[in-house]
């Protein structure tokens, strides 16, 4: 049978209690199994207290078995946690929860590796492994989200898909858990406090749009120049800035907001050509500008960033845009959990 974490949430109930039965459990242990799941945040079995032991354990054997285990755990000096799991076939993937005052925002992964290959991403040159399915993608959040509560009560508050992987190049599975985080039926998570990031990748966008109209999207643009955005985002001679364009204008009212993600290189993409084309495409899509620094990873092909150019760059974006534009802060560099620099690796 199927992992209950990888079924659409409108069968998940239906499958407990099929499960249930068919174990020849009283009608009353599938409602005692979808409050462990689904109200508690609960997938551990030898957790859930009242039910029978054998039940636990059958749970554990079968549609609730775990389809990660944590590698490793390290925590920066500011706080942020990285947390590398190993999956049943002994992929490694990352997420990151990042504590700010009274948001727990967590980073999470869709994909082990990924195929998009943009130039300034660990993950991108480690190469591409395979889709994570929704069980996969939802038990980070689960796992990390029991640890938060244990620390300070208060759980993860903010998901973000901006870990390993091309979320919209694995559809199905983040449609699916999606729905199972966003879903009264399931976890009930509101969707404004998630965001989707991807590289572009227009229809897979307007659908995700129009399926989860209040869940924010975010696009790794890094470049509003075609002939730049072709050397570092290769997607882009797939679906080019003005394909793009036209999808965030289709999605403007769908989407609650769309960001534009913009990692800043030295001698790359931060001249004053580049900090106008930025403008003009931020106007004619009403996107909010987040710039990024350039995160350093073994091999990196461009050297860290420099405030003082991020911020020359800001004021330059700002003279003919006058939307939001924000810079990131970098959390979790000392343990290579910033932006860019997932790449599953062990380290000291």
């Amino acid at each position: 049978m199927s992992r209950f974490l990888d079924l659409p949430v409108e069968q998940l109930r239906s499958a407990v209690a099929e499960w249930v039965s068919a174990q020849e459990q009283p009608t009353y242990r599938a409602d005692q199994v979808c409050q462990h799941l689904l109200e508690r945040r609960l997938a551990d079995p030898a957790r859930m207290a009242n039910l029978p032991a054998a039940l636990r354990q059958a749970l554990a054997d079968g549609p609730l078995a775990a389809p990660l285990a944590v590698d490793q755990e390290q925590i920066s000096g500011d706080g942020t946690r990285k947390y590398t799991f190993k999956l049943a076939d002994g992929a490694l993937i990352e997420s990151v929860w990042i504590p700010s005052g009274d948001r727990n925002t967590l980073c999470i992964s869709s994909q082990a590796g990924c195929p998009a290959a943009c130039t300034f991403c660990a993950t991108g040159a480690g190469g591409f492994k395979r889709n994570l399915s929704s069980a996969e993608i939802i038990t980070q959040w689960l796992y990390v989200d029991d640890q938060v509560r244990r620390l300070d009560g208060s759980g993860i508050t903010q998901i973000v898909f901006m870990g390993m992987g091309e979320p919209l190049f694995n559809y199905e599975a983040v449609e699916r858990t999606l729905g199972l985080l966003t879903d009264a039926e399931g976890f009930a998570f509101s969707p404004r406090r998630i965001t989707v990031s991807t590289v572009g990748v227009p229809r897979r966008m307007e659908e995700l749009a129009a399926a989860f109209p209040q869940l924010r999207l975010a696009l790794s643009l890094h470049s509003a120049r075609n002939e730049t955005r072709d050397e570092i985002v290769p997607m882009n001679l797939r679906f080019d800035l003005g394909e793009l364009r036209r999808c965030l204008q289709a999605v403007a009212n769908k989407a609650r907001r769309v960001t534009l993600e913009y990692v800043v290189l030295h001698g790359v993409n931060d001249s004053d050509d580049e900090a106008d084309a930025l403008a003009r495409f931020a106007a004619a899509t009403a996107g909010h500008i987040n710039l990024l620094p350039f995160h350093p990873f073994p091999g990196a092909p461009y050297p860290a960033a420099e405030a003082t150019r991020i911020e020359a760059f800001k004021d330059r974006v700002a003279r003919k845009y006058t939307g939001r534009i924000t810079i990131r802060r970098s959390r979790g560099l000392d343990i290579a959990g910033a932006c860019g620099q997932l790449a599953a690796q062990k380290r000291p």
